[in-house]
């Protein structure tokens, strides 16, 4: 998968809204063999490509004459809208090992009848080379019960991948749901609690008792 990039030859804030307006997405390039190269990508053309080979997918960016095998090392959004704002791209040579970040998900956490699934990280740091580099780490916890848990350590890493991240880091467990019961049960002070007094009762049976004499 091939996407061309063009050199920006302005930068800066003025710039940037003015390529995006245009429909391009600010890039910059760096790498081991690199220099941090300024450029610009077409948005949507960006989107297919990721898309396509996935968030962490390699593809080839063709700036000028040159071409580098890369992927993308950080995807920046808008505060407020879902929409890219700007990226950082990775290149890197054959059989380099880079630094790269791997999300993890749960699957068939609607399968624990007794239980709440509770993620404590949502991504783990490996080096790898990035063609072999997962596009995530998914588990499936449909079978867990209360107390089930994995950790960073115990993640499968693709060949030859070095983990980064803390090894004896929980990254899913199965605690059991809070008791609330005790806090629905009435009080002893609620269950003593007076009747309310009919205001006027006495005096319309003195006044009763009265009228009989």
């Amino acid at each position: 998968m091939k996407l061309v990039a063009e050199l920006r030859e302005k930068t800066g804030t003025s710039a940037s809204k003015q390529a995006r307006a245009a429909g391009k997405l600010p890039a910059v390039v760096y790498g081991s063999d690199v220099e941090s190269l300024p450029v610009l990508v077409d948005a949507k053309e960006f989107e297919d490509t990721i898309r396509e080979v996935g968030a962490n997918g390699v593809f080839t960016l063709e700036v000028g004459d040159d071409d580098y095998q890369v992927f993308v090392k950080e995807y920046s959004y808008f505060a407020l809208k879902p929409s890219l704002y700007h990226v950082d791209i990775q290149a890197f040579t054959a059989g380099e090992k880079v630094a790269m970040t791997i999300p993890v998900y749960a699957e068939g956490g609607e399968m624990i009848d007794d239980g709440i699934i509770t993620q404590s990280v949502s991504d783990i740091e490996i080096e790898v080379a990035p063609e072999k580099a997962p596009d995530n780490f998914t588990i499936d916890v449909s079978d867990w019960e209360v107390g089930d848990s994995i950790t960073v350590g115990e993640i499968e890493l693709p060949e030859d991948a070095v983990l980064i991240t803390e090894a004896d880091e929980t990254v899913l467990s199965v605690t059991a749901p809070e008791d609330i019961t005790e806090d629905l049960e009435p009080t002893e002070a609620a269950d003593e609690m007076p009747e309310p007094e009919v205001i006027g009762a006495d005096e319309d049976e003195e006044e009763d008792a009265e009228e009989d004499e």
